[in-house]
């Protein structure tokens, strides 16, 4: 590989390299966990994680432990992140790349800021470049790939399930904020809808049952009152959001699956698990746990 690879510190089998995208412009961060004793003749399956920099450590070594079990199969775990010396720096680009279309009012307010649709340049990036890469300097069938998307990564991950289903073979979608545009995600349903009778893939969608406007808001208060830096910011969405609603993505997750399952696509396999006592932040890890096992066939409903 002409990038450069630096081994991960503390991650064993783990290393990284930076790679500037064509399609959008940018430099990506690219996190690799390999299966232990992976044999280079034999292609292995690949999980790819939005917000690398976040939540690759934390799959990787949850997928190992399942990979013990035989609840998954032994597979590269495959983080994209961005270059920062702090986790804040190296998420600022996610909501660019992750948005399918332009934010309106409600999204900038949520998200903090205005910030062109980059969801199609960055789709064309993992479809046209990383997945080439990775095929080309590790033993990956790229074809044989899940995805794992949580909140704006879910809905990134939505989109594609909607648009170009065949990029990935399973779907986690962790709290998706598919209340963007007003529940855009139905329009983007029905067109696929119109013009397709069958939809190949295994798709885990789930959000923490707290999810909904009372603990939300509660939460964003209490996120004020402790965070001085956020605390401006964190108030007018809490004023914005009394006037217009509070997205509820524990009600829209079962929505969603529903949608779906009454399409009856014969290559559809979907569920919907919302975790209990969960909220929006502490509901990944349970998700990425079950819906590792559900996408793989080692956990039914």
């Amino acid at each position: 590989m002409s990038h450069d690879i630096s081994p991960m510190n503390g991650l064993y089998d783990a290393e990284y390299f930076d790679i500037k995208s064509q399609h959008v412009d940018d430099i990506f961060r690219i996190f690799v966990g390999k299966p232990a004793g992976a044999d280079p003749a034999i292609q292995h399956p690949m999980i790819v994680a939005l917000d690398g920099n976040a939540s690759f450590a934390s799959l990787l070594g949850t997928q190992r432990l399942l990979t013990q079990t035989s609840a998954v199969p032994a597979s590269f775990v495959i983080g994209i992140g961005y270059p920062g010396d702090t986790l804040m720096e190296s998420m600022a680009n996610r909501n660019r790349d992750y948005a399918p279309t332009d934010p309106g009012e409600n999204e900038v307010m949520a998200l903090g800021g205005l910030f062109p649709a980059g969801g199609e340049a960055f789709l064309k990036f993992i479809q046209l470049e990383l997945k080439t890469l990775l095929s080309k300097n590790y033993p990956i069938d790229t074809d044989d790939s899940t995805i794992l998307g949580i909140s704006l990564g879910g809905l990134f991950a939505a989109w594609i399930l909607l648009t170009e289903p065949t990029t990935f073979k399973r779907y986690i979608l962790a709290s998706p904020a598919i209340w963007w545009r007003d529940e855009q995600v139905w329009e983007w349903e029905e067109t696929y809808a119109a013009s397709h009778d069958d939809l190949e893939a295994t798709v885990f969608v789930a959000a923490g049952a707290l999810e909904l406007k009372q603990h939300v808001r509660a939460e964003a208060v209490a996120i004020a009152e402790k965070n001085p830096q956020m605390r401006t910011h964190v108030e007018n969405m809490i004023s914005r959001s009394d006037e217009h609603g509070w997205p509820e993505i524990a009600l829209l997750t079962p929505q969603f699956a529903s949608r779906l399952q009454g399409r009856n696509y014969p290559g559809l396999k979907i569920h919907c698990h919302n975790m209990p006592d969960e909220t929006h932040m502490s509901a990944p890890p349970s998700i990425t746990s079950r819906g590792l096992r559900y996408v793989h066939g080692s956990w039914e409903s």
